[in-house]
């Protein structure tokens, strides 16, 4: 075998050296960028799991509930007569001093115009205030100065299912001679979004936001916070917990006379 010959098979076999080298190399960083994606999604589950439960942390606050009992209070507000058929919305943000201030919530609710059902906002602190979360350049709507998540939370009066009369009064309690305020079902509804883990636009993911949160038509065409964040596959976590605000009346037992 002359040499010209040899020289032409150590290149032929150097090359499929590099080959299988670069074919290890691909699968290796395959192997890690699949690695990096699972604990980069368990960090924002996580991260988001925090976030909700620490907003339901401050409202199930024992001294909060009792503050939010009144007409302009997170609880209050909603009971209203005519504010039974709206959400009140806030955004839970981590710059502020106080969870909740009437002055930065939003109510939204669903009205039939022209036939069709629209969907309705207001603000009762003005558009600047607005309670809904929303991506801008301040990040003033995050929980935390990372710009990495935002929470939102909408309460809301529950209605009563027909099977299940009464179901929402305290055991013992007679509505007719009691001359009790009438009880009722509270549902809050904590979502948590994660813009930078999406290649969403900013509007797309404000719009989402500022949806309803439940929807009790099933044969609505607007579209709830989830099913909106779910369809542009924004990354979310929901957490919904339903609490029943009531009066009970105590025997009052008068202590033994000296």
């Amino acid at each position: 075998m002359n040499k010209a010959s040899q020289k032409g098979s150590t290149i032929v076999v150097v090359m499929v050296v590099v080959i299988l080298l670069t074919i290890i190399g691909a699968m290796a960083m395959r192997g890690s960028v699949f690695g990096l994606k699972i604990a980069t999604n368990s960090q924002a589950n996580n991260i988001m799991d925090q976030n909700n439960d620490a907003s339901f942390y401050y409202i199930e606050n024992l001294d909060f509930i009792k503050s939010q009992l009144v007409g302009t209070g997170l609880f209050g507000f909603p009971k209203m007569a005519d504010n039974r058929n709206k959400e009140l919305v806030l955004c839970y943000r981590g710059g502020s001093t106080k969870f909740y201030q009437l002055g930065k919530v939003s109510l939204v609710y669903s009205e039939l115009e022209g036939g069709s059902e629209k969907l309705k906002k207001e603000h009762i602190g003005g558009s600047s205030n607005m309670g809904f979360c929303q991506v801008d350049s301040s990040k003033s709507d995050f929980v935390s100065g990372r710009g990495a998540a935002m929470t939102q939370i909408a309460v809301r009066i529950s209605g009563y299912s027909e099977d299940e009369p009464f179901a929402h009064y305290q055991i013992g309690t007679d509505a007719e001679t009691g001359k009790l305020e009438d009880t009722l079902r509270v549902v809050v509804t904590s979502t948590t979004v994660m813009p930078v883990l999406s290649s969403a636009t900013d509007t797309t993911i404000n719009n989402c936001m500022q949806n309803l949160s439940y929807i009790d038509d099933p044969d609505s065409d607007l579209p709830t916070v989830s099913e909106c964040l779910s369809s542009e596959s924004i990354p979310f976590k929901t957490q919904v917990a339903e609490y029943n605000l009531g009066q009970f009346i105590k025997k009052y037992v008068a202590p033994p006379s000296a």
